[in-house]
Parts: structure tokens; sequence; C-alpha cells
């Protein structure tokens, strides 16, 4: 039975996997700062609450996760926030400070109590974004978080050569985070917003469920596609095509 940690399961991307690799029999162990109700019901899934960026507390939380745990198949380090949308100008230090601490420092964190606690870990994979690389005007923190997270992933995959690890673009997804964006008024300066409003409501938007099952056998073919600590897109070669 694959064991497989996923952060961020109550909503979105990070719960449809979560039920995708139960759906596959894998044992799958969770967190988040909700508790997703529906998955708690299966034995094969463990949760514990958790807010990542109460650093302090990550350690203990993963100790009490991870118990008796001493193989990890796979890591998804999806949680993350979008924060405010916008010119840099008009964001916030600490706005960004915070999309920071949860897309950046919060893996790190978690990373660093992973690996503290289990003896072998086979793959992680970092949920990361074309914004990281794309520097398309309004991003703002959240590009800079992506862009960061994609460093942090190649840094650890220096740092543990035995682990194969994937700062991973799953794509457009439809969301909450799409809720928001497509919500904010139309503005010139922001033509990416165009973009995303003219993929609602098709396939270049699929939900969180639908994407699952491509994710996860993405997510398999990433260490014979990927070279160990860099970023890839699900939408472009090597991946675009490998998965129908």
């Amino acid at each position: 039975m694959a064991q497989i940690l996923i952060t961020g399961v109550s909503s979105g991307i990070g719960h449809a996997l979560a039920a995708e690799y139960l759906s596959r029999g894998a044992s799958v162990y969770g967190t988040s700062r909700r508790t997703p109700d529906d998955l708690t019901s299966n034995s094969a899934f463990r949760f514990v609450p958790l807010d990542l960026t109460e650093f302090d507390q990550v350690g203990a939380g993963f100790d009490t996760l991870l118990d008796g745990v001493a193989r990890l198949d796979l890591v998804i380090l999806n949680a993350g926030i979008l924060g405010p949308f916008g010119d840099l100008a008009e964001q916030s230090l600490d706005d960004m400070k915070h999309v920071l601490d949860v897309n950046v420092w919060a893996n790190k964190v978690v990373l660093d109590a992973v690996y503290r606690q289990v003896d072998e870990v086979r793959q992680v994979v970092t949920i990361s974004s074309g914004a990281a690389v794309n520097g398309h005007r309004g991003w703002g923190g959240y590009a800079l978080s992506k862009a960061a997270l994609n460093m942090l992933t190649m840094l650890y995959a220096a740092e543990q050569p035995d682990t194969h690890f994937c700062a991973l673009a799953p794509g457009v997804v439809e969301t909450s985070m799409q809720d928001y964006l497509n919500g904010l008024p139309e503005d010139e300066r922001y033509p990416s917003l165009d973009s995303l409003r003219s993929k609602r409501d098709t396939s270049e938007m699929p939900s969180p469920a639908e994407l699952a099952p491509r994710l996860v056998d993405a997510i398999s073919q990433l260490p014979e596609r990927i070279r160990s600590g860099q970023f890839a897109d699900i939408r472009k070669p090597p991946l675009a095509g490998a998965t129908a």
C-alpha cells in the first residue's frame, strides 16, 4: 500500500488528490486547518488539523500525524494561498510576507519535520504555478512565492539525493481562487485575467476532481521524465500528452 502525505486536504486540489489516492488503495496522511469530514470516515486516511504558519506547532503536529511511519512514497506540498492581486506598489509588505509564510516557509518547516520523523521519503512534489515563471503583471506576492518555492524545491533536491523532487504546476483549475480572480473588475493592466475568464466553464479549466486522475498519473511519471529538483508544467513537455 502506497503511503502518501498531502497538505491542504480540506478543499481544492489537495482534497481531490487525497480522495483520488484513497480510491486507488493508498494510505493518505493529511493536514489542513479545516477537517475534511468526508475523508475522515475512510480508515486509510489519517488526519491532524494544523495551521502550517504556526511554525512552532508544526513539528509536534507531524510527530502525531506520522507516528509509526518509516516510509513515505510521496509527499505533496499543496497548501497555499493567492494573496492580494494587483501591482506590487499597491501591496503591503505584511500581506506579501504572509503569502510567503504560507507558500514557502511553511513548506520548509514541513519538510524538515518529515525528514526528522521518517526514515525514507521517495518522492516530493511541491505544487507550483505558471505564475512562478510567467512574470504577468498583477500576480505580486503569489508569483514571488511560487518562484521561491521552485528554488526551495531545487535546494532540497540537492540536500536529499535519495528523494526525487519536482515543483509541479497543475495548470488552471476551477477552485475558489478562480472565484476571486474572476470577480475582480476588468482592468486593461491585467490581460492574464481576461485569459482566465475565457477558460472558465471549458475543458481548459477542469474542476479539482476532474484534474486529479491526470495529476496523479503525471506525478507517477515525474521520476522518469523530470530531473530531480526541476520545475515542470503538466500542460507542457515532457508531461503534456503523456497523461491522457
